[in-house]
């Protein structure tokens, strides 16, 4: 569990009890404090503030009538000096849970407020459901019950598979941008994964954006961007051999992707001793990996992992239950929307108004 540490100060402050000194948590007048059980929360008292005003923990608000509450709690020095200290450790209270708390002033009242205990959460944040229970709970979802059929799970698990490359066709997923770079190489127009099979990746879908980048000194790497031109544009080119800095790039999209470089590599912007001083740089979406066997997890994000479930329903209840079919397609399309919705980069967006100038007349 974590340690806490809060900078208490006092001052004047106006709270639920009145005008007066009043105890300040983090710079906050007073706040109600939460306090999960199992943490330690150190309450710093060392500013000359707090001289005279010892803070302390009860059961009752303003300790009235008198119920200090001591179990997990110890002070340090004196308050207002260097090392003073009030320190907590919320621990459970048998199965019921440490109570709700107060604190307060021992020599001076109304300075505080409530220290509401909380149950401690699981801790845990990585939901990653196995195939197999991503498949249960899809078939679940179509109304079928009983034991499920070897063929039934191995058409499950087709289906997965090609739900995730349609997800492929459905823009581009986060997650799944990679970068890639790969050495410029003297007078060589074409590169891919059988001409480097090193640096070149072999799992793209589609690249993004590409830059040239001058690595010739490794503490100021000098990028320039590359213009992404079609198949059209490329074949229009007269010499696709021709050497110099690399300006342009195209992609051939084929099973396996190879990008051309227009111009090629030259001896100035290519390096066969350091192969990393000049690199070919680019951004790509990968393919999302196969389902593979039943107790692998999914290749997909969790922010994705409601719609996994309701596409692969949808798509077992066309073969199972199709009377469902049109309610789980709805339901899957609105998930994956909300998905993909949550799937962006949240970038800044500036509007600029629109100017007219007048004709001089």
């Amino acid at each position: 569990m974590a340690t806490i540490t809060y900078t208490v100060t006092v001052a004047t402050g106006t709270t639920q009890y009145g005008t007066g000194n009043r105890y300040y948590i983090n710079g906050e007048l007073a706040p109600v404090l939460y306090l999960q059980e199992g943490n330690t929360y150190i309450f710093d008292q060392t500013d000359t503030s707090n001289a005279t005003h010892t803070l302390a923990f009860s059961t009752n608000a303003n300790n009235s009538p008198a119920a200090p509450y001591t179990t997990g709690v110890t002070t340090a020095g004196v308050p207002g000096n260097a090392g003073a200290s009030t320190t907590i450790n919320v621990a459970p209270v048998r199965t019921t849970g440490a109570p709700l708390l107060f604190y307060y002033c021992t020599a001076h009242s109304d300075m505080g407020n409530t220290a509401q205990t909380i149950s401690p959460t699981s801790e845990e944040t990585e939901f990653n459901p196995q195939i197999d229970e991503i498949i249960e709970e899809a078939f679940e979802r179509t109304g079928t019950r009983g034991t499920r059929t070897g063929y039934q799970l191995r058409s499950a698990r087709r289906s997965l598979n090609i739900m995730f490359q349609e997800w492929g066709n459905r823009g581009v997923h986060l997650w799944k941008v990679k970068l890639a770079k790969v050495p410029l190489v003297l007078g060589q127009a074409e590169y891919n994964f059988a001409s480097d099979s090193t640096n070149f990746p072999n799992d793209i879908d589609s690249v993004l954006e590409g830059y040239y980048r001058n690595n010739s000194v490794t503490t100021a790497p000098v990028d320039v961007a590359l213009t992404k031109i079609d198949r059209s544009a490329y074949s229009a080119t007269p010499n696709k051999l021709t050497q110099g800095t690399p300006s342009q790039y195209y992609v051939e999209r084929k099973l396996n992707p190879s990008v051309f470089l227009y111009a090629t590599p030259s001896s100035s912007v290519s390096n066969t001793t350091t192969p990393s001083s000049f690199q070919f740089c680019f951004y790509y979406l990968s393919k999302i990996q196969d389902v593979g066997a039943y107790n692998n997890t999914s290749d997909v994000v969790n922010r994705f992992y409601p719609c996994m479930m309701s596409g692969l329903a949808y798509y077992l209840s066309l073969k199972y239950s199709p009377d469902r079919s049109q309610e789980l397609e709805r339901r899957y399309e609105s998930e994956l929307l909300r998905a993909l919705d949550a799937d962006n980069q949240g970038t800044s967006t500036f509007i600029s108004p629109q100017t007219f100038y007048g004709d001089g007349v």
